[in-house]
């Protein structure tokens, strides 16, 4: 999982997933490499945006399915590119502004309008951008439309997941994290942890760290079980513990400023100012707009 900015609505709901491409998306990527002498490439500026950037257009000449595919696969590019560490706010925000203006090329063109309404990915590369907004209630009656369309579908259960979660129902998001592992949805690992995570702010703190040792056990190389099991010890009240798994965590990923944050603020509860500002300043390389995290280290000598 990518480094995301904390949003003040808790840890995981809505850290950046690595945004693994839709089905749709993955379909798509043969027919973007074949349209990029037609479209042109998403210039390069894009990796270092202005607050709003022009849009890429799908030729029209393209049967409208194939357009469908590709314009959500460069919504999943889009948002990717938002997701990398070191961009400040108004270089994801010119991104975000992108992924909305490629998804609404879909919603406004009369030949993709019903078809975008009916199609998974599309559905998904939409809710994706909803959640991102924090428009809980509206991406959750996407994915509501989306569910009688594809019901088996492991990724619309995680995405309404991070929708109940986002709504502050985390008993519901457990549900649904556990119906998403239940058809297969991965990677497991990552699936579990936000599980344990859900189930922890639901109150149920024993069977989050239940949780987080089946994602841990899982598969060992993931980052993301030890960050939620620190979490869950935080919140218990067992700093040593607490710190001692997001060391691991950040020994598996260096660029999550969420992890960082957790991290120094466990410092500085401990009273380790130095390694706390050592901490701040991986926040602050991962996400430069980080007010917080700068003013702490503005403060310490």
């Amino acid at each position: 999982m990518a480094a995301g900015r904390r949003n003040g609505t808790g840890m995981i709901v809505r850290l950046r997933p690595s945004f693994p491409p839709s089905l749709a998306a993955l379909a798509a990527a043969a027919l973007i490499t074949a349209l990029a002498g037609t479209a042109g490439a998403i210039p390069a500026r894009t990796l270092n945006p202005e607050p709003v950037i022009p849009p890429v257009p799908v030729p029209s000449a393209v049967a409208p399915d194939e357009r469908l595919k590709a314009i959500v696969a460069l919504i999943d590019q889009t948002r990717a590119r938002a997701a990398a560490p070191g961009l400040r706010d108004e270089e994801r925000d010119g991104l975000a502004d992108l992924a909305w203006a490629q998804a609404e090329e879909a919603l406004e063109d009369p030949l993709l309008r019903e078809r975008s309404q009916r199609d998974p990915g599309f559905l998904q590369a939409q809710a994706n951008l909803l959640l991102d907004d924090g428009e809980d209630e509206e991406a959750l009656r996407v994915l509501e439309r989306l569910r009688t369309i594809a019901p088996r579908d492991p990724e619309t259960h995680r995405l309404l997941a991070l929708g109940f979660m986002g709504l502050g129902r985390a008993q519901d998001a457990a549900e649904a994290y556990r119906q998403a592992l239940a058809l297969g949805g991965g990677p497991a690992a990552d699936l579990r942890a936000h599980l344990a995570y859900a189930l922890s702010v639901a109150g149920r703190h024993e069977d989050g760290l239940a949780e987080s040792a089946r994602a841990i056990a899982a598969d060992p190389a993931a980052y993301l079980g030890h960050f939620v099991r620190g979490w869950i010890l935080g919140e218990l009240g067992r700093g040593e513990e607490e710190r001692r798994e997001y060391l691991e965590a950040v020994h598996l990923e260096r660029d999550d400023a969420d992890l960082w944050a957790r991290l120094a603020l466990s410092w500085e509860e401990a009273g380790e100012s130095a390694r706390a500002q050592a901490a701040w300043r991986e926040v602050v390389r991962i996400d430069p707009s980080d007010e917080d995290a700068a003013a702490r280290l503005k403060a310490q000598p």
